[in-house]
Parts: C-alpha cells; structure tokens; sequence
C-alpha cells in the first residue's frame, strides 16, 4: 500500500485518476472530461488547510503562553496538524491546485490526469496531459504534462513544471533542467515559489513558456541522445559518476563500493536489456537507452526508502534529482 497517498479514516485515498490503475492500486478512477469541482471531491482535495497560533503548556495545571511568530497549520476537516510554520507562510489551499488547471483545460486543451494528496495532506499536486507528443526514435512514444504541486509543511515551494512520460515504460522525466537557451528566452519550464510570498496562478503561467516550446527542445535533446552511442566502459562511467557523492576522482574502495552497489547494478541490468523498452532499436546501445535505465530504476524500483515514499521521491526528492543529474550527465558525453 502506498502509504505516502493520504488515506482517510473511512478509508478513502485522497487520489483520483484518469486512465490506467496506479500501481499501488488506489484512489478513483473518473472518466476524462469531469469538472475541477468533480475532481476535487474525487482527489479528496475538498478540505482547507487552517492555521492557529502555537501555545504551549508553562505547567502541569495547564498555564499556556502563545508564540507569537509560529503557526500550526491543519486541516479543516480532520483537524490533523500539517506542520508548523512562521507567521507569514502563505498557504496555498488544494483547491486553488485544481482551480490553476480551469482555464488551461477549458480553452488550453489540457486534460487532468491525477491529483491528490500525500503523507496527509501535507503535499498536494495535480497532473494535466498538456497534448504534446512524439517520438523519440521510431515506436518510442513520449508525452507532455504539466504538473503543480506545493506542500503545507513548509518542506515544499510551490512549483509548476512541464515533464514526460515514456509511454512504452511509463517512466516520468522533468523538462526543467535540460533545456536550452532558446527555450528559457520563450520562458521558464519550471517556475516555482517560496511560501514568502502569495500564489497567484496568473502570474505563474505568464512566467511559463508555451508548453509545445518546451516540449520540442525537451525532445530535440532526448533524440540528440538517441544519437548518441555508448560503449560499455562509457556506461559504467556515466552510472558511477551518477551515484558518486564526490566530483573528483575516488580511489579505488570507493570505486568498488559503488560497483559493486545495487543501485549501480540495476541501472546497468536495465540498460543491458531487462529494461522496458530497452532493447528497442534506436534505443538500446545509446544515452538515450541509459537515461531510460536510470529513470526507470527511479520511477520502479525506487531510490526511497521504501515503495511507499516512491510517488514522493520520483518527483520531489532524491529521485526526481537522479533523473535531472542523468540527463545533464548523458547531454555531455
């Protein structure tokens, strides 16, 4: 089960999606086409996030002082404390996540895909197929997507960012760090925003390139990858600079720690054929395939803890950083 997804008490996961099942198998399916208020009640984004003055206990008879600069946040329904945080944290509610999306599915062609919450609500974010797609290499389908997320913990700004999804392997790679200067020049494809400072919804999209923008340099540099091939040495020295800590040379217990690590092994067993998609011509042999070997090791074996904080990883965390390292790592060969 995947316990990053908020489950209620009645025991509702807070995700809806349009599609195929999740692999975790939970949340509720909708139909395409259903209304921002219909998403919200099926995503269990339905609830406002609260927040009260922090007091706290001088004595055992109960005696309370409040601090003046901190605030717990919680939620409206349950009363479940999110996180606490400075006096002046704006909060983003989940509904404004959806309403963000109105306009751009209404007029823009974009069609929700999934929302919901994590680890309680202390995350939330949805997900919209933008329209954009093309191939890689022939039969190597990827499409375009725009997802916002923020958190109400103060762990997480809010962030849009354009991404993709191999559609062979259903591995999800950010558009955010591989793009050129001609794409940043027609705007940014993330933008994100510290908790300092209000959301407007208006101005994030205006600081936003057009999505077929991004999406076309995103893809001119995926098939330069395809282009791009490898011999095994240059695979085993691309994975380990992926999982060194270090930016120089390591000595020769470091290098064998790393080698002989299961990370590096499954990325290479990945990339060497057991990987979706990988030995798909065009594909296997090149940048192209190992970067599909790291994103699929992130997106399905999992750089977490555990399967439960994989959802978490692969777009916030430590995951999401090893897909971005891997392209600008395979961009330089």
């Amino acid at each position: 089960m995947a316990h990053e997804l908020s489950i209620r008490s009645n025991g509702l996961a807070e995700m809806a999606y349009v599609g195929d099942t999740p692999w975790h198998g939970l949340g509720q399916a909708l139909p395409a086409g259903q209304s921002i208020e219909q998403w919200q009640t099926a995503a269990g984004m339905d609830w406002r996030v609260l927040r009260a003055q922090v007091r706290y206990n001088t004595s055992r008879d109960g005696d309370q002082l409040i601090l003046d600069d901190k605030h717990v946040l919680f939620r409206s329904d349950s009363k479940a404390p999110l996180g606490v945080v400075s006096d002046n944290f704006k909060v983003v509610q989940p509904a404004q996540v959806l309403e963000f999306f109105r306009d751009l599915v209404d007029q823009g062609g974009m069609q929700l895909e999934t929302a919901g919450t994590l680890f309680g609500g202390k995350r939330f974010w949805a997900l919209a197929k933008t329209g954009d797609t093309g191939e890689v290499v022939a039969g190597d389908k990827v499409n375009g997507y725009l997802l916002l997320c923020t958190g109400a913990d103060g762990s997480l700004a809010t962030s849009a960012k354009f991404t993709s999804v191999r559609v062979v392997c259903n591995n999800t790679l950010s558009m955010a760090r591989n793009t050129s200067a001609a794409a940043n020049a027609a705007g940014a494809s993330e933008v994100r925003l510290t908790h300092r400072s209000v959301f407007d919804p208006q101005a994030f999209k205006a600081s936003m390139g057009l999505a077929h923008k991004s999406f076309d340099v995103f893809m001119t540099n995926m098939r330069a990858l395809a282009e791009k091939t490898l011999d095994s040495r240059k695979v085993s020295e691309l994975t380990v600079a992926l999982l060194s800590k270090s930016a120089g040379n390591l000595n020769e217990e470091a290098l064998t720690k790393i080698v002989d690590s299961k990370p590096f092994q499954t990325i290479q067993a990945l990339y060497q054929g057991t990987g979706r998609g990988a030995r798909m011509h065009g594909v296997e042999g090149t940048a192209w395939g190992w970067v599909n070997s790291v994103t699929e090791f992130v997106d399905h074996v999992g750089v977490s803890r555990n399967d439960d904080n994989r959802l978490n990883s692969a777009w916030f965390g430590p995951g999401e950083a090893m897909k971005s390292a891997a392209v600008e790592l395979a961009l330089a060969v």
